[in-house]
Protein backbone atom coordinates (compact mmCIF):
# COMPACT_ATOMS: atom_id res chain seq x y z
CA UNK A 1 0.00 0.00 0.00
CA UNK A 2 2.79 2.43 0.97
CA UNK A 3 4.70 1.58 -2.21
CA UNK A 4 1.63 2.29 -4.34
CA UNK A 5 1.06 5.61 -2.58
CA UNK A 6 4.66 6.68 -3.12
CA UNK A 7 4.49 5.71 -6.80
CA UNK A 8 1.29 7.75 -7.16
CA UNK A 9 2.82 10.71 -5.32
CA UNK A 10 5.83 10.72 -7.63
CA UNK A 11 3.65 10.30 -10.73
CA UNK A 12 1.24 13.10 -9.75
CA UNK A 13 3.98 15.60 -8.99
CA UNK A 14 6.16 14.92 -12.03
CA UNK A 15 3.13 14.93 -14.31
CA UNK A 16 1.93 18.23 -12.83
CA UNK A 17 5.31 19.85 -13.41
CA UNK A 18 5.37 18.68 -17.02
CA UNK A 19 1.85 19.91 -17.74
CA UNK A 20 2.45 23.24 -16.00
CA UNK A 21 5.52 23.87 -18.16
CA UNK A 22 8.03 23.69 -15.30
CA UNK A 23 9.90 21.09 -17.37
CA UNK A 24 10.29 22.42 -20.89
CA UNK A 25 10.05 20.26 -24.03
CA UNK A 26 13.27 18.33 -24.81
CA UNK A 27 14.68 18.97 -21.33
CA UNK A 28 16.24 15.95 -19.57
CA UNK A 29 14.73 14.25 -16.53
CA UNK A 30 17.14 12.97 -13.89
CA UNK A 31 15.95 10.26 -11.53
CA UNK A 32 18.51 11.42 -8.96
CA UNK A 33 17.45 15.06 -9.08
CA UNK A 34 13.74 14.27 -9.08
CA UNK A 35 14.10 11.88 -6.15
CA UNK A 36 15.98 14.53 -4.19
CA UNK A 37 13.50 17.27 -5.09
CA UNK A 38 10.50 15.12 -4.13
CA UNK A 39 12.21 13.66 -1.06
CA UNK A 40 11.60 10.14 -2.38
CA UNK A 41 13.75 7.17 -3.31
CA UNK A 42 14.55 6.55 -6.97
CA UNK A 43 12.18 3.56 -7.21
CA UNK A 44 8.84 5.47 -7.19
CA UNK A 45 10.38 8.10 -9.46
CA UNK A 46 11.47 5.40 -11.90
CA UNK A 47 7.98 3.85 -11.88
CA UNK A 48 6.39 7.25 -12.43
CA UNK A 49 8.63 7.91 -15.41
CA UNK A 50 7.68 4.56 -16.92
CA UNK A 51 4.00 5.46 -16.65
CA UNK A 52 4.56 8.92 -18.11
CA UNK A 53 6.41 7.35 -21.02
CA UNK A 54 3.39 5.15 -21.73
CA UNK A 55 1.26 8.29 -21.77
CA UNK A 56 3.56 9.99 -24.25
CA UNK A 57 4.76 12.80 -21.98
CA UNK A 58 8.37 11.62 -21.76
CA UNK A 59 10.60 9.40 -23.87
CA UNK A 60 13.74 7.45 -23.13
CA UNK A 61 16.79 7.14 -25.37
CA UNK A 62 19.13 4.22 -24.63
CA UNK A 63 22.46 5.36 -23.16
CA UNK A 64 21.33 8.99 -23.22
CA UNK A 65 18.52 9.37 -20.72
CA UNK A 66 14.89 10.43 -20.42
CA UNK A 67 13.54 13.64 -21.93
CA UNK A 68 10.32 15.64 -22.00
CA UNK A 69 8.51 15.01 -25.28
CA UNK A 70 8.56 17.99 -27.62
CA UNK A 71 5.49 19.71 -28.98
CA UNK A 72 6.20 20.18 -32.67
CA UNK A 73 4.31 22.45 -35.04
CA UNK A 74 2.85 19.28 -36.58
CA UNK A 75 1.67 18.08 -33.16
CA UNK A 76 -0.06 21.38 -32.46
CA UNK A 77 -1.72 21.44 -35.87
CA UNK A 78 -3.03 17.91 -35.33
CA UNK A 79 -4.43 18.79 -31.91
CA UNK A 80 -6.20 21.88 -33.20
CA UNK A 81 -7.50 20.15 -36.33
CA UNK A 82 -9.30 17.65 -34.13
CA UNK A 83 -10.55 20.34 -31.79
CA UNK A 84 -11.69 22.57 -34.64
CA UNK A 85 -13.91 19.91 -36.17
CA UNK A 86 -15.25 18.35 -32.98
CA UNK A 87 -15.70 21.52 -30.94
CA UNK A 88 -17.30 23.15 -33.96
CA UNK A 89 -19.80 20.30 -33.93
CA UNK A 90 -20.22 20.72 -30.17
CA UNK A 91 -21.03 24.41 -30.63
CA UNK A 92 -23.62 23.56 -33.29
CA UNK A 93 -25.29 20.99 -31.03
CA UNK A 94 -25.13 23.41 -28.08
CA UNK A 95 -26.92 26.08 -30.10
CA UNK A 96 -29.68 23.58 -30.82
CA UNK A 97 -30.00 22.03 -27.35
CA UNK A 98 -28.44 24.17 -24.63
CA UNK A 99 -30.79 25.07 -21.79
CA UNK A 100 -31.43 28.62 -20.74
CA UNK A 101 -29.64 27.99 -17.45
CA UNK A 102 -26.49 26.76 -19.20
CA UNK A 103 -26.54 29.76 -21.53
CA UNK A 104 -26.69 31.97 -18.43
CA UNK A 105 -23.61 30.18 -17.08
CA UNK A 106 -21.77 30.86 -20.33
CA UNK A 107 -22.74 34.53 -20.20
CA UNK A 108 -21.50 34.71 -16.61
CA UNK A 109 -18.12 33.35 -17.71
CA UNK A 110 -17.95 35.99 -20.45
CA UNK A 111 -18.73 38.68 -17.88
CA UNK A 112 -16.05 37.32 -15.56
CA UNK A 113 -13.43 37.29 -18.31
CA UNK A 114 -14.18 40.92 -19.12
CA UNK A 115 -13.55 41.86 -15.49
CA UNK A 116 -10.41 39.73 -15.32
CA UNK A 117 -9.06 41.30 -18.52
CA UNK A 118 -9.46 44.75 -17.02
CA UNK A 119 -7.54 43.56 -13.94
CA UNK A 120 -4.86 41.83 -16.04
CA UNK A 121 -5.39 38.45 -14.35
CA UNK A 122 -4.18 36.20 -17.17
CA UNK A 123 -4.16 32.82 -15.43
CA UNK A 124 -7.75 33.23 -14.31
CA UNK A 125 -8.80 34.22 -17.83
CA UNK A 126 -7.28 30.98 -19.10
CA UNK A 127 -9.27 29.06 -16.49
CA UNK A 128 -12.45 30.75 -17.74
CA UNK A 129 -11.44 29.81 -21.29
CA UNK A 130 -11.29 26.15 -20.28
CA UNK A 131 -14.63 26.32 -18.43
CA UNK A 132 -16.39 27.90 -21.42
CA UNK A 133 -15.23 25.13 -23.75
CA UNK A 134 -16.11 22.45 -21.17
CA UNK A 135 -19.62 23.86 -20.67
CA UNK A 136 -20.27 23.83 -24.42
CA UNK A 137 -18.99 20.26 -24.82
CA UNK A 138 -20.94 19.00 -21.78
CA UNK A 139 -24.16 20.57 -23.03
CA UNK A 140 -24.13 18.27 -26.07
CA UNK A 141 -24.69 15.27 -23.74
CA UNK A 142 -22.66 13.31 -26.26
CA UNK A 143 -20.49 11.04 -24.14
CA UNK A 144 -18.29 9.88 -27.02
CA UNK A 145 -17.66 13.40 -28.26
CA UNK A 146 -16.66 14.48 -24.77
CA UNK A 147 -14.43 11.44 -24.27
CA UNK A 148 -12.53 12.02 -27.52
CA UNK A 149 -11.91 15.67 -26.72
CA UNK A 150 -10.88 14.79 -23.15
CA UNK A 151 -7.93 12.82 -24.55
CA UNK A 152 -6.48 16.16 -25.70
CA UNK A 153 -6.76 17.88 -22.31
CA UNK A 154 -3.22 17.16 -21.14
CA UNK A 155 -1.69 18.25 -24.43
CA UNK A 156 -3.72 21.46 -24.46
CA UNK A 157 -2.66 22.14 -20.87
CA UNK A 158 0.96 21.95 -22.03
CA UNK A 159 0.30 24.29 -24.96
CA UNK A 160 -1.26 26.90 -22.65
CA UNK A 161 1.57 26.57 -20.12
CA UNK A 162 4.42 26.79 -22.62
CA UNK A 163 3.29 29.61 -24.88
CA UNK A 164 3.00 33.20 -23.61
CA UNK A 165 -0.42 34.82 -23.66
CA UNK A 166 -0.23 38.44 -24.81
CA UNK A 167 -2.93 40.94 -23.74
CA UNK A 168 -3.83 41.42 -27.41
CA UNK A 169 -4.36 37.72 -27.94
CA UNK A 170 -6.38 37.34 -24.76
CA UNK A 171 -8.61 40.23 -25.85
CA UNK A 172 -9.20 38.54 -29.20
CA UNK A 173 -9.98 35.26 -27.43
CA UNK A 174 -12.52 36.93 -25.17
CA UNK A 175 -14.19 38.51 -28.20
CA UNK A 176 -14.25 35.12 -29.95
CA UNK A 177 -15.93 33.55 -26.94
CA UNK A 178 -18.50 36.33 -26.76
CA UNK A 179 -19.41 35.72 -30.41
CA UNK A 180 -19.67 31.96 -29.91
CA UNK A 181 -21.95 32.41 -26.88
CA UNK A 182 -24.07 34.96 -28.74
CA UNK A 183 -24.61 32.51 -31.62
CA UNK A 184 -25.53 29.75 -29.17
CA UNK A 185 -28.01 32.05 -27.43
CA UNK A 186 -29.55 32.85 -30.83
CA UNK A 187 -29.83 29.10 -31.52
CA UNK A 188 -27.79 29.69 -34.66
CA UNK A 189 -26.15 26.29 -35.07
CA UNK A 190 -24.24 27.10 -38.24
CA UNK A 191 -23.09 30.43 -36.85
CA UNK A 192 -21.91 28.88 -33.57
CA UNK A 193 -20.03 26.16 -35.44
CA UNK A 194 -18.34 28.67 -37.74
CA UNK A 195 -17.40 30.97 -34.85
CA UNK A 196 -15.88 28.11 -32.86
CA UNK A 197 -13.91 26.80 -35.84
CA UNK A 198 -12.53 30.25 -36.62
CA UNK A 199 -11.59 30.78 -32.98
CA UNK A 200 -9.62 27.51 -32.82
CA UNK A 201 -8.06 28.05 -36.25
CA UNK A 202 -6.72 31.41 -35.12
CA UNK A 203 -5.41 29.88 -31.88
CA UNK A 204 -3.59 27.21 -33.87
CA UNK A 205 -1.99 29.74 -36.21
CA UNK A 206 -0.75 31.81 -33.28
CA UNK A 207 0.74 28.81 -31.45
CA UNK A 208 2.58 27.68 -34.58
CA UNK A 209 3.85 31.21 -35.27
CA UNK A 210 5.30 31.35 -31.76
CA UNK A 211 6.78 27.85 -31.91
CA UNK A 212 8.63 28.04 -35.21
CA UNK A 213 10.96 30.93 -34.24
CA UNK A 214 11.67 29.14 -30.94
CA UNK A 215 12.68 25.98 -32.80
CA UNK A 216 15.03 27.94 -35.11
CA UNK A 217 16.90 29.50 -32.17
Amino acid sequence: MIKRELNQQAYDEIRRRILDGEFLPSSPLSEYQLAAALNLSRTPVREAIKQLEKEGLVWSIPNKGTFIVELSAHDIMEIYQVRERLEGLAARIAAERMSGRDIELLEQEISITNELEFAGRINEILQCDVRIHKLIIASTQNVRLGAILATLDDQMHRVRAIFPQSPEWLHATIQDHALIVAKIKEHDGAGAESAMEEHLRSACERAVQILLPLRRN
